[in-house]
């Protein structure tokens, strides 16, 4: 009788063919994205909103993407990120078609909450199944899916530019990444893991209580794997980045313009600096990760973006403002890779649960930082709401520790269990 090689041989191939797609996945869903967001104007002058509107169709977003996170967080107790993930594409890429193609405001609150689930699921699944291959791989690579995302988002921000400049429909605009899109998902399917290998090769404990099996039911045996209380930390800490990162993004431009008198032209390298910035970390973080661990990476960058919101915050000139922001992304850009991870070291069945779970907690912290500026800026002024971000990106420092996977690795006691679930 022949031998069976051992798991890992036998599925190392498919290993590979997993992290090809899910980079293409990655990429796939940063334009899509990004051309989205970045017509916001022209999605007001189609539909006749005014500036109330249009701000509440934004705010929409994040907090129904919250409900598309907490189910995708059910279904891949259930059915395996890989599953989730395949389908949430296609739900993803309709949704978008969608605001482009509805004819009343009406159908378009409409068509935007279908976004907003489907968003929130897309990148729960997509992240969570991220941390699957890079467990499978044994070491650090979930910051490259991460930088291809951010690469994908500036050409995604230059389509929408060429497309106002063609003067092209919202549904004309959308067209070619919604098909780029959906192509990206009919390739990558075949190529995801399959739910017995997303669990099989969670090491860390051994695949959970039944190895990442079923319970004999058909069901995944994690009721007990993924405590709330760690997930509870890590999506603390990873609020707090995003509460900085949705204040730059959506303020970092008119603080310039209102506090620092720059032009309309200087005005968008706020953001361009704070992404550029956030590639070029993405890029190099792994290789630091691998060297490092995650604790001192991610220390190290709260750090630095707290330098970076002081130079922001003690800027004379918009030149010294759009090197902060461009030090804030450096020092954040590790905060949500890590974090994901982080998740992943919680969560013995290693299907996902608790990677969408935290995934949650970035939708918070965006809707937090938008609500922040909109209510300080008229008490005061974007100083010091970039202050208060500053503190908040300080606050992980002490607690970056959580992102390392050492800290977990002891089992539980069963009271430690029962107090957690």
């Amino acid at each position: 009788m022949t031998d069976v090689p051992p798991w890992p041989e036998r599925s190392s191939s498919q290993i590979r063919r997993a992290r090809a797609g899910i980079y293409a996945i990655y990429a796939a869903e940063g334009l899509a994205f990004t051309s989205v967001i970045s017509r916001g104007p022209q999605v007001q002058r189609a539909y006749l909103l005014d500036d109330t509107t249009l701000n509440l169709l934004v705010a929409l977003v994040p907090v129904i993407a919250v409900v598309g996170g907490l189910v995708t967080a059910k279904l891949t107790g259930r059915a395996g990120s890989g599953t989730v993930l395949r389908c949430a594409q296609v739900l993803f890429y309709l949704s978008l078609l969608s605001i482009g193609l509805v004819d009343r405001v009406t159908f378009l609150f409409m068509a935007v909450v279908f976004f907003g689930i489907a968003l929130g699921m897309l990148e729960a699944a997509m992240n969570a199944h991220a941390v699957a291959i890079q467990r499978h791989a044994g070491r650090s690579l979930i910051n490259g899916f991460f930088a291809t995302w951010s690469a994908a988002g500036l050409l995604g921000a230059l389509w929408a530019s060429l497309s106002n400049e063609l003067d092209l429909s919202l549904t004309e605009g959308f067209l070619a990444p919604v098909v780029l899109g959906l192509v990206t998902a009919a390739i990558t399917g075949p190529l995801l893991l399959p739910k017995r290998l997303e669990g099989g090769g969670h090491g860390d404990r051994g695949g959970g209580r039944n190895g990442g099996r079923d319970d004999g039911a058909g069901r995944p045996a994690v009721s007990v794997a993924v405590p709330w209380r760690p997930v509870l930390v890590i999506g603390g800490l990873l609020a707090c980045a995003y509460v900085t990162e949705g204040a730059v993004m959506g303020f970092g431009a008119k603080y310039l313009g209102e506090e620092l008198r720059a032009t309309a032209t200087v005005e968008p390298f706020a953001i361009i600096a704070f992404s550029l910035a956030t590639l070029a970390g993405r890029a190099v973080a792994d290789l630091a990760v691998r060297r490092r661990r995650p604790g001192p990476v991610v220390r190290a960058g709260a750090l630095t973006a707290g330098a970076g919101l002081l130079c922001v915050f003690l800027a004379p000139a918009p030149a010294i403002a759009i090197a902060g922001f461009g030090l804030t992304g450096l020092g954040l850009c590790s905060v949500a890779p890590a974090a994901y991870a982080a998740a992943g070291h919680h969560d013995s069945s290693g299907l996902g649960v608790a990677v969408a779970r935290v995934s949650v907690f970035s939708y918070v912290g965006t809707i937090a930082g938008t609500v922040l500026v909109a209510l300080l800026q008229p008490l005061s002024n974007y100083r010091v709401c970039f202050v208060i971000s500053a503190v908040l990106v300080l606050v992980v420092v002490p607690l970056a520790g959580r992102f390392d996977p050492g800290r977990e690795s002891r089992p539980q006691s069963r009271r430690e269990a029962v107090s957690e679930r």
